[in-house]
């Protein structure tokens, strides 16, 4: 999304030039490496869901960065589902748009939460943000893409045995449910 790197690198100059250059520096590292990391993914691979988390976990720091008083990140992933074989960077567009739409367009504070467990042989992941009026990314002026890209390819990969839902909460903020088999090896 080259919006995240524009956004990244103007926040970068802002840190630098305040003269923050330790949080510039994590910054930078943390951009670095998440680049490196999506640059070099193949993908069409499994990872661990661990490792997939790892990469939300970069991206979210950067955006942690950018808004530290609006964005709070929970993380829930039991230590039985870490080895999970997941697409790689399945995640990714679904947070962003909750960083996009909920936190962005947000005045007080948005919690983004990733929780993730095993029901009736399938991986369930939730993305959650708390964000105030986020309908998601089509009725917001977004195109749908993103989300329904990640549909897509858990369709094309698992067929029917996987699957998205996802939709505005009546509390509050927008949920993303996507579903797929729980694979534990290679």
């Amino acid at each position: 999304n080259p919006h995240f790197l524009f956004n990244t690198l103007n926040s970068l100059s802002s840190l630098i030039l305040s003269q923050k250059t330790d949080v510039a520096e994590r910054m930078l590292m943390n951009l670095s490496t998440f680049f490196r990391a999506t640059l070099s993914a193949d993908p069409t691979a499994d990872v661990p869901l661990e490792e997939e988390i790892k990469l939300q976990r970069l991206y979210l720091d950067i955006e942690q960065i950018r808004f530290p008083d609006r964005l709070a990140v929970e993380i829930e992933v039991p230590d039985s589902l870490q080895s999970a074989r997941v697409p790689v960077l399945i995640l990714q567009p679904i947070v962003e748009n909750a960083v996009k739409y909920g936190v962005a367009k947000s005045r007080k504070s948005v919690s983004v939460r990733i929780t993730a467990h095993e029901e009736a042989g399938r991986l369930h992941i939730k993305v959650k943000d708390d964000g105030e009026a986020q309908a998601g990314e089509a009725d917001e002026g977004g195109t749908g893409v993103g989300l329904r890209n990640v549909c897509d390819r858990l369709t094309a990969r698992y067929g029917n045995r996987a699957g998205c839902m996802h939709g505005p909460d009546p509390d509050g903020g927008y949920t993303v449910h996507i579903y797929m088999p729980v694979v534990k090896h290679g």
